[in-house]
């Protein structure tokens, strides 16, 4: 049974366990994350996907999150449905982070939506204020193993972003994009206008 299958059969359990976790305090619930935190089970899986529905800003359904996912400033992360976020994925959504419909996020990727300042030299970097600025992954996007997105970047839909890149600007409908920075070197959807990578 796939777990899309799982999830429409266990459905209503998960709405209860929710409305639970909606009721724990925040001290109790990140508890609960870390003692799941490494569970490749099924029951841990189901625990992390309510605790995400009941903690973050929005969560939509047949959400995957994998074991070792750290996820910051749960409020301002909002997830479509049909999403994947793989083990040793880091999400800090201090600017939010807005997921859409049928995205996976592989493995050991990075999204970061904020920055640090260095303007005033009086004090060492890490010291500077930061700014933040939302991501943004529309729907169909796929992220290979260890991208790393900065702040302030939307990913298009129907776009693939090979392991490794670094995405730090916008992207465009219909491309795979690599390197660093990522830029697009092929078209995967006929609807991509044309135009040299």
């Amino acid at each position: 049974m796939r777990g899309r299958d799982w999830f429409h059969v266990f459905s209503p359990l998960v709405r209860l366990v929710v409305v639970v976790f909606r009721l724990m305090p925040n001290a109790c619930v990140s508890m609960l994350w870390a003692l799941l935190d490494a569970s490749h089970g099924r029951l841990g899986l189901g625990l992390r996907y309510c605790i995400v529905k009941a903690k973050a800003g929005g969560c939509g359904d047949c959400v995957y999150i994998g074991p070792n996912v750290e996820l910051r400033h749960w409020r301002r992360l909002h997830l479509g449905s049909n999403v994947s976020i793989h083990r040793f994925s880091y999400l800090d959504a201090m600017g939010e982070i807005h997921i859409g419909d049928h995205v996976s996020v592989s493995h050991n990727c990075s999204l970061v939506s904020f920055d640090h300042t260095w303007t005033d030299p009086s004090m060492p970097i890490r010291d500077n204020p930061v700014v933040t600025s939302a991501i943004v992954l529309e729907d169909d996007v796929w992220l290979g193993c260890g991208v790393r997105v900065v702040s302030g970047v939307r990913i298009a839909s129907r776009c693939a972003i090979a392991a490794g890149a670094v995405v730090t600007r916008d992207t465009q409908s219909g491309y795979l994009y690599a390197g660093v920075p990522a830029k697009p070197i092929k078209v995967i959807s006929g609807e991509a206008p044309c135009r040299e990578a």
